[in-house]
């Protein structure tokens, strides 16, 4: 009994010498989200509100672009219902590289990079510019003949008022003027039979032939002209 007593008491001494650990306290996520939420409010307020100003603004922008033409504020307000006259979206418009505003008829009208409403608009632009090596098609997208651009294309090609660049399917990538829409562009048999008989010489032999036609081969470039072979030096055989 009295052995009992002691292994008892020993027990309590050996728990009553261990540490003391805290037990740790888990916050409750939902509180602490809504604190981080609520100290960041205003900002997450603001974000949303300019969002929501571009928003309106590319929205105006692309109407107006359809529109081709200018359009006042009632006209925005109803494709536009949240447009305000007072509002952010106001001072962006008449601010932007895109929107031509006119304060005394307070319209808005798009602004395109080429200004180019008719084919015959487009022809008199593609007659002032003989020396800028064409007009790229692509970037006529970006002007009132987008809708209709492939229509104007085909029909000057057809009339033979403009020439054109195409790809592989015959499209049109680059424009220029012709200014001699009335000749008859048509090539010689002769000529056509001419070039098919040309034949371009095979690689090993090109070389030659071009010497033997006084011309020069192309240059090497100058950075392989410039490389030097660096040999490594041989190891010294070790003597035994």
């Amino acid at each position: 009994m009295s052995d009992l007593l002691a292994q008892g008491k020993h027990l309590k001494q050996q728990i009553a010498a261990q540490p003391i650990v805290r037990q740790r306290r888990i916050l409750d996520p939902s509180a602490t989200s809504s604190r981080r939420t609520g100290a960041s409010s205003p900002d997450a307020a603001k974000i949303h509100q300019d969002a929501a100003t571009m928003t309106r603004v590319y929205e105006v922008i692309e109407f107006l672009k359809k529109s081709q033409r200018p359009c006042t504020m009632d006209e925005i307000r109803m494709h536009i219902h949240d447009f305000q006259v007072e509002g952010p979206e106001f001072q962006q418009l008449t601010n932007n590289a895109k929107v031509i505003y006119n304060s005394k008829t307070h319209t808005f009208a798009y602004k395109p990079e080429f200004d180019i409403q008719t084919s015959a608009e487009l022809l008199e632009y593609l007659r002032q510019m003989p020396d800028q090596g064409g007009l790229e098609v692509k970037k006529l997208n970006d002007s009132y003949l987008a809708d209709k651009l492939t229509k104007v294309v085909s029909e000057l090609r057809e009339s033979k008022q403009v020439l054109a660049i195409t790809d592989k399917d015959n499209r049109a990538r680059y424009l220029f003027y012709n200014n001699w829409p009335n000749e008859d562009n048509a090539i010689d048999q002769e000529m056509k039979t001419s070039w098919m008989r040309m034949q371009v010489p095979d690689e090993n032999e090109l070389a030659e032939e071009m010497k033997r036609a006084g011309l020069k081969p192309t240059q090497i470039e100058k950075g392989e002209e410039e490389k030097v072979e660096v040999k490594k030096p041989k190891r010294a055989q070790r003597k035994t």
